[in-house]
């Protein structure tokens, strides 16, 4: 998954790298009701970060892989008695000197409120005194997160200048063009929620299809496009590569895209201070709870950080209060392999009921070839084990590979970077693209598959969860790897919208 922004740990394959991960960095943290430590760890700035931002000529970026971070340093997560909300958020606030207080209603059974506490204020001070109010279920820390990147060849569906089976090769080897879309393009009353790092304001194939952006940054929201700018390229090539807009002779076209858009930018821009800004799982929690209330079919999180650095109550909450509401929630797999981090899932795709993205990778010796000349499928190099299932992230990890369009995932970027050192891309055309590699690539061409099912069976959110990753698991091609390492299989989005007939 192409990194959002948290600490990142980028592969060092070539001199340029893919964000395309979304990594969550760093503390502790559960999701039980007992006590959790509060004490904050040193978020440090890595030292990778600048190298890992290097951009190719064709703003290349591998797929990177997550450092640990720290706890947010000024934010707690309580948890209180619904029965008590009337009268119990105001002594809540107050007992801490709590300067900003954000409400995320009732999730999984128990109200949950976000705290931002005065500059320098004591966490386990803090936390102490919220645990003596007879209303305070829970205390836990924020964590940061990063962002994480066979029909037979025929007449395209669309007439996009770079949608045909070299630069969009990854739509033709999952059945989606012409296949799936003969069958559907989607519905614009099906909306994908993308939070990630934004949407480049100026893209023609996105800005139509967004029903609502904002910035949440710091649990401040801030609506509108120009609010929720792209500064980085992640969030625009994730969201280009579920929904872009087809059929105007420009750039690419989206699996799902018929499918509208809800935007949301958690990632603060990056700086020369600050080249890798990370994004915290409150505002993550908060983004997720909006896009349940806006109607969202799907909410794609094409971020995370390793298990290792523990799971997030706000985040995971959340994410099971969407799950609840029939909200299909989609994660990247994360780009940690072959590492102990690499064995399992990192988070948020390892919880309970997300539909966990893995990569998928070509195999071929022909640079320039069309998705014809591919010999065969494996799991990306970097892509961890435990996913749900695949779908294509590219894999450039070979001497030979830096202008081998079938080892990239192809797609939009920004053209208006925060650092313009770290936002390159190739204007051929007048479309500003750029190579990606990573499991954030992989995560929205099945949030893009989901959103042609749903309209397909009957509309917004007519599929549960669990039906969705039934179908997925069953539909999916089988491309001779283990389960351990490929889950169900590559996805065949053809199988599963055929499979979704009501």
């Amino acid at each position: 998954m192409p990194t959002m922004h948290a600490v990142i740990r980028k592969r060092t394959l070539a001199s340029f790298v893919a964000v395309a991960l979304l990594a969550a960095c760093g503390g502790g943290g559960t999701s039980g009701g007992g006590s959790v430590p509060v004490t904050p760890t040193p978020s440090p700035t890595p030292s990778s970060c600048t190298a890992a931002y290097a951009r190719g000529a064709n703003g290349a970026r591998l797929a990177p892989r997550a450092e640990a971070g720290g706890t947010v340093p000024n934010q707690l997560y309580v948890t209180y008695r619904p029965s008590a909300a009337s009268r119990a958020t105001s002594s809540i606030d107050r007992s801490v000197a709590a300067t900003r207080a954000v409400d995320l209603g009732v999730q999984v059974g128990n109200a949950r409120r976000i705290l931002t506490l005065p500059a320098g204020a004591d966490f386990a001070k803090a936390a102490s005194t919220l645990r003596t109010n007879p209303d305070v279920v829970d205390v836990a820390p924020l964590h940061y997160r990063a962002a994480a990147s066979v029909p037979p060849a025929g007449t395209d569906a669309v007439n996009d200048q770079y949608s045909d089976n070299v630069d969009q090769w990854y739509l033709y080897i999952t059945s989606t063009n012409p296949a799936a879309w003969a069958t559907t393009t989607g519905s614009t009353a099906v909306t994908i929620a993308v939070i990630d790092t934004g949407v480049d304001e100026t893209n023609i194939d996105l800005v139509p299809k967004v029903d609502y952006s904002a910035s949440i940054l710091n649990g401040t929201t801030t609506t509108g496009l120009t609010a929720s700018h792209d500064g980085d390229g992640h969030g625009t090539n994730v969201a280009g590569l579920a929904a872009a807009l087809p059929n105007n002779l420009y750039g690419f076209a989206g699996v799902g895209y018929s499918t509208h858009l809800l935007v949301y930018k958690i990632f603060p821009p990056a700086s020369a201070t600050n080249p890798c800004p990370q994004a915290s799982t409150a505002d993550e929690a908060l983004a997720i709870t909006d896009a349940v209330n806006r109607g969202a079919s799907v909410i794609n999180l094409s971020l995370g950080s390793p298990q290792s650095q523990n799971a997030d109550p706000a985040e995971q909450n959340a994410i099971a209060t969407a799950i609840a509401d029939n909200v299909t929630v989609v994660a990247a797999a994360g780009n940690e392999f072959p590492g102990s981090d690499g064995q399992q899932l990192d988070y948020p795709a390892a919880y309970s009921g997300v539909v966990a993205v893995g990569a998928s990778a070509a195999v071929d010796d022909n640079v320039g070839a069309s998705y014809s000349a591919i010999s065969s499928e494996n799991v990306a190099s970097y892509s961890n084990s435990g996913p749900t299932l695949l779908a294509p992230g590219g894999d450039a990890h070979g001497s030979g590979d830096a202008n081998d369009v079938l080892h990239w995932i192809e797609g939009y970027s920004t053209t208006n970077p925060d650092l313009p050192a770290n936002g390159k891309c190739s204007n051929n055309g007048g479309v500003c693209r750029a190579l990606f590699n990573g499991t954030s690539q992989a995560t929205p061409q099945v949030s893009g598959a989901i959103a042609l099912m749903e309209a397909y069976h009957g509309g917004a959110r007519s599929l549960t969860p669990p039906q969705v990753t039934t179908i997925l698991r069953n539909t999916a091609d089988n491309i001779g790897v283990s389960s351990t390492r490929g889950g169900a299989g590559r996805l065949n989005v053809a199988n599963a919208v055929a499979a979704a007939h009501p």
